[in-house]
């Protein structure tokens, strides 16, 4: 399966981040806007978590678009999109996310791609010390 995962918006206008996720090749790519940060392996117990988040969400059930609540000027909104061999789906979002196993689904994506930019910023502090 591959999921993409992007965000917009927030406190911090034309921040735009992207994260992709390959389970089946194993690998996870990063970005902001248009520029890619950095590739990295995906172990398989965290391929095989993204697939139970996913599973547990409904995300091929889930409804195409959620509507921003009334005057939703700053809330961040998010984009996944998923292709397996027999689907193919995308889901447009805004917080707040009721429904606790989507928002447990984005949680997680968000959370990677924080990890991904911490280890990131630590391999450029190793490498100008």
């Amino acid at each position: 399966m591959r999921v993409q995962f992007n965000t917009d918006g927030g406190h911090v206008p034309g921040l735009r981040r992207r994260l992709d996720i390959d389970t089946d090749k194993r690998t996870i790519t990063i970005g902001i806007a248009d520029r890619i940060i950095g590739t990295d392996e995906v172990p398989v117990e965290e391929s095989d978590e993204l697939e139970r988040l996913m599973k547990g969400a409904d995300f091929f059930e889930l409804p195409a678009t959620s509507p921003p609540p009334p005057g939703a000027a700053d809330y961040q909104s998010y984009t996944i999109s998923a292709t397996t061999p027999s689907h193919s789906y995308e889901v447009r979002l805004t917080d707040p996310i009721e429904n606790p196993r989507v928002r447990e689904l984005v949680n997680h994506l968000n959370h990677r791609w924080m990890k991904m930019i911490d280890a990131r910023l630590a391999s450029r502090r190793r490498d100008t010390s």
